[in-house]
């Protein structure tokens, strides 16, 4: 230490500077902003604003530093993450971002997911991650680039995921589409649907679910309830394993569905559960397989018209069933007027009333194909043309004809019906309508496997119908 002449210190000092962080431009603290969210925890951006006020006021009105959206492991609420979702997703708009989700729970993955997927146009990426295994999308090469992407299809299966008899695929986004527009697709494993008070809207176009054992059944309340939250189908297909539900409780809730158009029941008990409570006013094509069962069915939480025994008493290997899809089927096109077009009933049929009140009211129909019916003459002779009832007194009556639009008619293995009946029915009906209405005449008919239809038959009724009939 050195002294002047006073006797005073000559102090050596190095200058302190007073510049604070705070002092730096705007632009070079949201770049320090940004690559803090890159390396610090899922709220980030929220710590960043709780500063300062210039510290938030920088965060709020810069939507770089919300466009990673980050779910931890943890078992907070899904309504948190919902909360904390809705926050980034407005704070990062209209840029583009990215979403890292670690999954404490490979259940909560829909859940999740449903809250980002209404905004798939301003995905970058999207990490998944759950017990040691991750899956990252890269969203521009998934979708090639394309300008624009849209949601298409959810496929869910139904049971545990990452069980030993699985065949999960670690891709949960996969795409299709042309240059300019990408159909985003998404693939879930799940022992159960998630509740519906979970999810986000689902704006898929088309869904497919599969059970895979009767251990994680499919209850129609928990279907209906589900496919509620699901307003854009366009396609809905359902593959079950013949689980009954018991007896409800209470009434379903009503869906309605107003884009439906394809519908596909496949290997389920719950057919009439299911088709009561769908409303759905634009559905052009229905397809029932693998309905019928050799076992009675539990009965329906309550009566209605309709119910009571068929009078005709037809034979039938599967009458319970028969009657669940009768009643089901009645109580769908009751409530929805759907301007159906193509009836596929394969390996699922119904009881002679049912047939005969559904032909009575589907006036669009142009298809109609059914496999393994146990139909009868009965229901044979519903294809022929019929008079008309006139007041007492009128001249002769004219004839109507069940499904006046019916084109397409296919006929395989259905054991139960004789030969006579069917060239009977057929010959009389393409007689009137090829004259009456030239245009809405069946121009294609299928008979195989039929036992009681013989080669005879054939002959006979191609003499009427020509190039129009194919027998095997």
């Amino acid at each position: 230490m050195s002294m002047d002449s006073g006797g005073t210190s000559k102090l050596c000092s190095l200058a302190v500077p007073t510049t604070s962080i705070s002092s730096l431009p705007p632009e070079l603290l949201i770049e320090i902003f940004v690559i803090s969210t890159r390396s610090s925890g899922q709220w980030t951006p929220l710590v960043l604003s709780r500063v300062c006020k210039l510290w938030r006021e920088i965060c709020i009105a810069s939507p770089r530093v919300w466009q990673l959206i980050v779910v931890d492991k943890s078992w907070r609420p899904i309504s948190s993450i919902r909360t904390q979702a809705e926050l980034w997703i407005a704070r990062s708009a209209p840029l583009p971002f990215g979403v890292d989700v670690e999954l404490a729970d490979f259940e909560r993955l829909l859940p999740i997911m449903s809250y980002f997927l209404p905004q798939i146009s301003r995905w970058m990426d999207c990490k998944i991650s759950f017990d040691g295994r991750t899956t990252h999308t890269s969203l521009s090469d998934l979708t090639l680039s394309a300008p624009r992407r849209v949601l298409h299809h959810l496929d869910m299966r139904l049971r545990a995921p990452f069980d030993e008899d699985g065949d999960d695929d670690d891709d949960i986004f996969f795409s299709c589409g042309t240059n300019t527009l990408r159909h985003v697709s998404m693939r879930v494993t799940a022992s159960s649907l998630p509740s519906a008070d979970f999810i986000n809207p689902l704006l898929f176009t088309s869904l497919d679910i599969t059970e895979s054992s009767s251990l994680h059944p499919l209850r129609s309340p928990e279907l209906l309830r589900f496919l509620a939250r699901c307003p854009n189908l366009e396609h809905f297909y359902l593959h079950g394993v013949s689980y009954e539900e018991g007896v409800l409780s209470t009434s379903p809730p009503v869906i309605a569905l107003p884009r439906l158009h394809t519908l596909l029941l496949d290997l389920v008990c719950i057919q009439r559960s299911v088709l009561s409570h769908l409303y759905l006013p634009s559905l052009r094509e229905l397809r029932l397989r693998h309905l019928n069962t050799d076992f009675s069915l539990d009965g329906y939480h309550t009566e209605e018209e309709g119910d009571s025994d068929d009078e005709a008493h037809d034979f039938s290997q599967s009458p319970s069933s028969d009657h669940h899809t009768g009643m089901g089927l009645r109580k769908f096109i009751l409530r929805s007027c759907p301007p159906l077009e193509i009836l596929d009933m394969d390996l699922s049929d119904m009881r002679t009333k049912d047939f005969r009140w559904v032909f009575d009211r589907l006036t669009n129909l142009k298809q109609f194909s059914i496999v393994g019916s146990d139909m009868s003459d009965e229901v044979v002779r519903l294809f022929k043309p019929e008079p008309i009832k006139t007041n007492i007194g009128d001249g002769k009556g004219s004839l109507r004809v069940r499904l006046p639009q019916l084109t397409t008619l296919k006929l395989f293995g259905c054991q139960e019906l004789s030969g006579e009946e069917l060239v009977d029915a057929l010959c009389a009906r393409v007689r009137y309508t090829d004259v009456a209405t030239p245009n809405e005449t069946l121009t294609n008919v299928s008979i195989s496997g039929c036992s009681k239809f013989t080669a005879n038959h054939g002959l006979e009724l191609s003499r009427h119908l020509h190039n129009r009939l194919r027998v095997s």
